[in-house]
């Protein structure tokens, strides 16, 4: 039911502007990638290897990118399934049986096959029925990390949340140092994220990929090592933080932070210029 990317445009065109042609994340991977193939070269030439490297080296970078096919076609399915629910859909609030397209998300599948079959079929009845179960729990702002086959709700509390000078605790996620300014985010189109910002938020999936071209580091509330927002991170060699509760309600837009993805701690930074550290920069 989730909204594609293709039908909000704009807002992709909004973040897509924003991203600095001469200075980005996809730049900077390439030329550490480039940068650790050529240690890699020297090293296999020293010990006789260097045609079996280039050889292997070439097999993978070929064909490993063929392991996200399947999985490709897997959402592209979905896609097609999406649509056609959503052109049913169109057909019922044209017959006055929805009221909008999206209600059609309420309906299991044995229900939109029947109210295709039976026009006197109530579905705005079973729309109720079907929201019914979400309006219990919308009270909800942030859910347990997990719950077990019981039902059982595990709160994992972290003994330690912040240090004795204030530094906030998390898990080490992707390795590396950086400064630069906050932008906390709860969607991925609600406001720019400008180059070397830091991107603060819950958690991430495939729609907030083209937001870590531009960020110079990311904090994280939930997940682990192989979460989406983690594994991007990682790709791309940005410093990231996760498993840090409540980051978006801690840190503020335009905090001055420094994330360290190697100890798994965030520091929010009164004076910027300490350690002459510029904005979105390295150490």
């Amino acid at each position: 039911a989730t909204p594609r990317t293709y039908e909000n445009q704009g807002g992709l065109f909004e973040t897509l502007k924003q991203i600095d042609i001469k200075n980005n994340q996809i730049i900077n991977v390439r030329q550490r990638r480039d940068t650790a193939y050529q240690e890699l070269l020297k090293m296999a030439k020293d010990i006789g290897k260097e045609k079996q490297f280039v050889h292997h080296a070439g097999v993978i970078q070929s064909l490993l990118g063929y392991r996200e096919h399947p999985k490709y076609m897997i959402v592209v399915m979905i896609d097609r399934m999406r649509r056609q629910a959503l052109n049913i859909a169109q057909d019922f609030v044209a017959h006055g049986r929805l009221e909008s397209v999206d209600q059609i998300f309420y309906l299991n599948i044995d229900q939109v096959t029947e109210a295709q079959r039976n026009p006197d079929l109530d579905l705005l009845a079973l729309v109720k029925a079907g929201v019914e179960p979400i309006q219990k729990v919308s009270h909800v702002k942030n859910w347990p990390v997990l719950i077990d086959s019981r039902g059982k709700i595990i709160r994992g509390i972290r003994e330690e949340t912040e240090a004795a000078d204030g530094t906030l605790l998390g898990d080490p996620i992707s390795p590396g140092l950086v400064r630069g300014r906050a932008k906390v985010l709860m969607s991925p189109y609600e406001k720019p994220l400008e180059s070397g910002e830091i991107l603060v938020t819950r958690f991430t999936e495939p729609s907030w990929t083209p937001l870590f071209i531009n960020a110079a580091g990311v904090v994280l509330e939930v997940g682990g090592p192989t979460q989406h927002g983690a594994i991007i991170a990682r790709e791309y060699g940005i410093p990231c933080v996760s498993g840090l509760d409540d980051a978006t309600k801690l840190i503020k837009d335009g905090d001055f932070l420094e994330v360290d993805g190697s100890e798994g701690t965030v520091k929010i930074i009164t004076e910027e210029t300490e350690g002459g550290v510029r904005n979105g920069d390295k150490k």
